[in-house]
């Protein structure tokens, strides 16, 4: 029969089963259910027919009836050349005279059709790392170190300080809105950017109210756009002292010799490493979405599915391990649509432009990519070594090296164009790993 084209991937067919044949089937299915009957007063497989029918009658029918549906419908896939996506909709259609009429429905994967790159404009970030990144990531090592010393000089960015508050919403005290002794550092937006921006400049034993505004998106439905009114008193102010570069301090960062240059030598190479990364997946994320901008593609609804709730699944389980309990995990299909059909469209246009041009990784590509994550690592030699006991992180490496390939080889058709950021312009970017 002929397949009829409901959308651009969706597909439906009919077909016809001859009920006398259902019929014959019924009676073989029978004979296997009879062979495990437990019928009380009779030894297994010795039931009396009629009293295996009672029992097992409907089943029966319902395997035979579905066992030819699935044939007929496996036929139509053979016989059509279809390559079905998901689980097929069923429709009895017609019961009239000696045939069953059924209807399949059912998606089919898209034909993927590659674009042309050749005139496809592709952002390359660059980052050209400095001393004075070097510099300012020691200072921010020095401030997670700091010690803090009590003053009376007014408060500012990097103190501590530590406060009674009591605020009111149309004169009125709400929850979480009280405390005392309360201790936090200005500057590293524990508290509302209002809140801290009162503060400053206040030394200890002084107090005055200042209003705070509430964002739209607070996560306390009773406070959402409100204005408080906070009365905070300091209590005390302690200016941050930052540690000197002290050999022995610098060994505590884990730098044998205590030496400044040593220290600065592995800094410096560490965010080599990371800016690198970064780029890496920067870099990869920008040919990609140039790939998926010049092939569109509609993708299969059974996949985006899928995808969904895969991404439900892992989003579950990462704040299971993050101590939330399963009331706090309220996700929808709607929270995951978006990224689940990017994620399968990539997917499949990646699939079709590996095809396309013959892309693969060699065993020394591989081996490469193994050695570049063992750099991280005391005893590089060890990690490899434990990195090729397991196939799987193998399979993982090779999958890297030519997730790299296609990377490069969509640089190569495109045009690129390089885009230097800063070292502080590549920490903030949003990168999926």
């Amino acid at each position: 029969m002929s397949v009829e084209v409901v959308s651009t991937l969706e597909r439906k067919v009919s077909f016809n089963i001859n009920k006398s044949l259902v019929n014959n089937e019924v009676a073989n299915e029978l004979k296997k259910y009879a062979k495990q009957a437990k019928v009380q007063g009779f030894r297994p497989g010795k039931a009396p027919k009629h009293i295996v029918e009672q029992m097992y009658g409907g089943k029966a029918y319902e395997d035979a009836l579905n066992a030819q549906i699935n044939k007929k419908f496996v036929d139509q896939l053979v016989e059509n050349k279809l390559n079905i996506v998901g689980y097929p909709k069923f429709d009895l259609t017609s019961s009239e005279g000696e045939e069953f009429v059924f209807a399949a429905t059912f998606e089919v994967m898209p034909e993927v059709t590659l674009g042309d790159l050749a005139d496809k404009e592709v952002e390359k970030p660059v980052c050209n790392l400095t001393d004075a990144d070097v510099a300012t990531t020691i200072d921010i090592l020095r401030k997670q170190r700091a010690t803090h010393v009590d003053s009376d000089a007014a408060a500012s960015t990097g103190d501590k300080v530590t406060i009674d508050f009591l605020g009111k919403v149309d004169g009125e005290e709400f929850e979480g809105g009280k405390a005392e002794d309360y201790p936090f550092v200005l500057g590293q937006g524990w508290m509302l950017p209002d809140f801290e921006a009162g503060i400053d400049g206040m030394k200890a034993g002084e107090s005055k109210d200042v209003n705070v505004n509430f964002p739209e998106t607070y996560h306390a439905e009773n406070l959402k756009g409100k204005t408080a009114v906070f009365t905070i008193a300091v209590k005390s102010v302690a200016k941050q002292e930052l540690p000197e570069l002290t050999p022995e301090f610098i060994k505590t960062l884990g730098v044998e010799d205590g030496t400044e240059e040593s220290l600065r030598s592995e800094i410096k190479e560490n965010l080599e490493r990371e800016v690198e990364r970064r780029l890496r997946i920067k870099s990869r994320d920008n040919a990609l979405q140039a790939l998926a901008e010049v092939s569109p593609l509609e993708v299969p609804g059974a996949l985006v599915h899928e995808e969904i709730h895969n991404m439900m699944k892992n989003a579950e389980e990462n704040m299971k391990r993050q101590g939330y309990k399963p009331d706090q995990m309220k996700f929808t299909h709607e929270m995951f649509e978006n990224d689940a059909k990017k994620m399968v469209t990539l997917r499949l246009l990646v699939q079709e432009f590996i095809k396309v041009n013959s892309i693969s990784a060699t065993d020394d590509e591989v081996k490469k990519i193994i050695e570049e994550m063992a750099t991280m690592y005391e005893d590089p030699t060890d990690y490899v070594s434990w990195y090729y006991q397991d196939d799987q992180r193998v399979n993982n490496a090779r999958a890297m090296a030519i997730e790299q390939k296609v990377t490069d080889t969509i640089y190569a058709k495109a045009k690129t164009k390089d885009v230097t950021l800063s070292y502080e312009d590549i920490m903030k970017m949003q990168v999926q790993y």
